[in-house]
């Protein structure tokens, strides 16, 4: 996030204050953040576009964003749980939501425990006896930063590799990151401790049938919805956004959703057809905005670069920006997407799917007509299929994953990969300029539904030949034939290589002599053949420069930032300043 869509967590004893930490936050105050709580050792501040509330929740303990229980509050929480360990579990078995849970245990520790989707960013440090927390350290807490703050270049390579890391590792050395679903205690040396893992949930099981379905998808948009007065909701015309919008109406949300599509000027990325199919019978009204092919300039990915995090989310600019426009136009308090209904719905043609199968039921698994449906669906041939079924695959990707992979070998193999899509999903929650505008609310992405849909088998999340089988057959009373029928979907690759090769001249100046290159974490030579326009058209992989770009620009910011960290630090003393 930006520094002034931030929030910031000071923990220190009332007798030991920092003066340049007290001047840095006077700054704050000065420039437009607001301290909303100070008390028990703990003072917290946000900036003046901060989206999320911020409440005392018990004797010592607060909350920051949102927790949403049935039936119940996170003060009950607080005060039914043990502290430590108990009391993070208990936050999110009893409920969900975008939020950091922050306390004072009766020694005096401080704890920290990041909801599981990781929707609210965490990240700390130590000044001495001053803790300081947040999603974005802001310019104004340049000099109070570590002494070690420094880029992190092999991060940075990784993350070029494998984009799914950002939501993980951080490269930036010097700040601590907490981990979505994790337990920390920063002033106790402790590493975090994981009180959520994906994985745990594939194991455990759930409810296959299709109005399980049906009830926690609904459940997890009325409860999102309670807390929101005005939506943009993204009805896309694929099968997930159509959902959004059946389960809207469903819910008695639906007036309060401005539902928009985006569509492309070729014919794979115009889905309006499908878009207004799902509107007229949702009964909704629908705007429809041209998406045109702009080339990009190196400003448009620097406007972006002040965040903790490369701003992935970013890389088509002209849509970030409209979409962020419209939202500060109507006021809107939250942006509702489909967005990773694919991965928990299960859309990827895998043949692996009977290998789950054949692990669940045995011989009984390799039915002839089942393998052939697989097959027609995959484009497998069925003797393919069967194979793969009984010999499954046991290998794992090499080199950097992240941590919820850890523990994911033994899975059935489909199972493991819808879990690696899941996991690429967590970027939908990054920063981008929608987000600095509003929440960005992703219900599929929400724990109920994630929970729910990783215990369904894949061969039952697919009904064995159709992506998103089970889905499509829950909610086909709210989906048009148009879209319940359909069998391809719609495509950006093409999109991406148009903009990428009206802006190649422009990309290769800002990256071939970047410092990326520089660093050795891009290699020139592939960049100028990924930028060859006879390539970039229908390849796979077309935005590849794209997420370049984010990673230069986000490098020079911070790179430019630490240097002048190291001035500020040598001025005169500061002079004691309360807050």
């Amino acid at each position: 996030m930006s520094g002034d869509a931030g929030y910031l967590l000071v923990a220190d004893a009332a007798d030991a204050r920092d003066p340049a930490v007290e001047a840095a936050l006077a700054a704050l105050l000065r420039s437009g953040w607001t301290l909303r709580l100070d008390g028990f050792g703990l003072r917290i501040l946000t900036g003046p576009r901060f989206p999320w509330p911020v409440a005392q929740v018990h004797r010592a303990h607060a909350l920051i964003g949102e927790w949403r229980g049935e039936g119940a509050h996170p003060s009950a929480i607080a005060g039914r749980f043990p502290e430590g360990r108990p009391l993070g579990a208990g936050l999110m078995s009893e409920g969900w939501g975008a939020y950091l849970m922050v306390w004072r245990d009766r020694d005096g520790h401080l704890n920290l425990v990041r909801d599981p989707t990781g929707a609210v960013d965490v990240v700390w440090w130590r000044r001495g006896p001053v803790t300081l927390v947040t999603d974005c350290p802001p310019p104004a807490l340049d000099a109070v930063l570590p002494d070690t703050l420094a880029i992190d270049w092999p991060q940075l390579g990784a993350l070029l590799a494998t984009p799914s890391l950002l939501t993980d590792g951080l490269p930036l050395q010097g700040l601590t990151p907490v981990g979505a679903g994790c337990w920390s205690r920063p002033d106790q040396d402790l590493p975090d401790e994981p009180l959520w893992r994906p994985a745990d949930f594939v194991r455990r099981g759930a409810d296959d049938a299709p109005d399980a379905l049906v009830r926690v998808v609904d459940r997890t948009i009325d409860r999102t919805m309670r807390s929101r007065r005005r939506v943009v909701s993204e009805l896309s015309g694929g099968l997930d956004s159509a959902i959004v919008a059946g389960s809207l109406r469903a819910t008695g949300h639906a007036e309060r959703a401005v539902f928009i599509n985006y569509y492309g000027d070729d014919a794979e990325g115009d889905e309006r057809r499908y878009a207004e199919a799902a509107a007229a019978l949702s009964g909704v009204p629908l705007e429809t905005v041209r998406k045109p092919v702009e080339a990009i300039s190196d400003a448009d990915f620097t406007t972006l670069a002040s965040g903790l995090r490369p701003a992935l989310q970013g890389v088509d600019p002209a849509y970030d920006r409209h979409a962020a426009g419209r939202l500060a136009a109507l006021g809107a308090d939250g942006l509702l997407t489909g967005q990773g209904g694919d991965s928990v719905f299960f859309q990827a043609p895998d043949p692996l799917v009977a290998a789950d199968r054949f692990r669940r039921q045995g011989l009984r698994a390799l039915n002839p007509a089942y393998l052939a449906a697989v097959g027609r669906w995959t484009r497998h041939s069925a003797w393919t299929v069967g194979r793969l079924a009984v010999r499954g695959r046991t290998q794992t990707g090499s080199g950097p994953r992240h941590r919820w992979l850890d523990d994911a070998a033994e899975l059935a193999p489909a199972k493991r990969g819808q879990l690696e899509r899941f996991v690429n999903c967590q970027l939908f929650w990054t920063d981008c300029l929608r987000a600095r505008q509003a929440p960005l609310l992703n219900p599929f992405l929400s724990q109920p539904v994630v929970e729910h849909c990783l215990g369904v088998p894949s061969d039952r999340l697919t009904l064995g030949e159709r992506d998103r089988g089970l889905a499509r057959l829950a909610f086909s009373e709210r989906l048009p034939p148009l879209i319940a029928e359909r069998r391809d979907k719609g495509d950006l690759s093409h999109f991406y290589g148009q903009v990428v090769r009206d802006s190649a001249p422009a990309l290769a100046a800002f990256l071939l002599e970047g410092r990326l290159a520089a660093q050795g974490v891009l290699d020139r030579a592939t960049l100028e053949v990924d930028l060859d326009p006879a390539r970039l058209l229908w390849r796979e992989g077309a935005n590849a420069p794209l997420l370049a770009a984010v990673l230069e620009a986000w490098a020079r910011h911070w790179e430019g930032r630490i240097a002048r960290r190291r001035t500020e630090v040598a001025r005169q003393p500061v002079e004691d300043v309360g807050v």
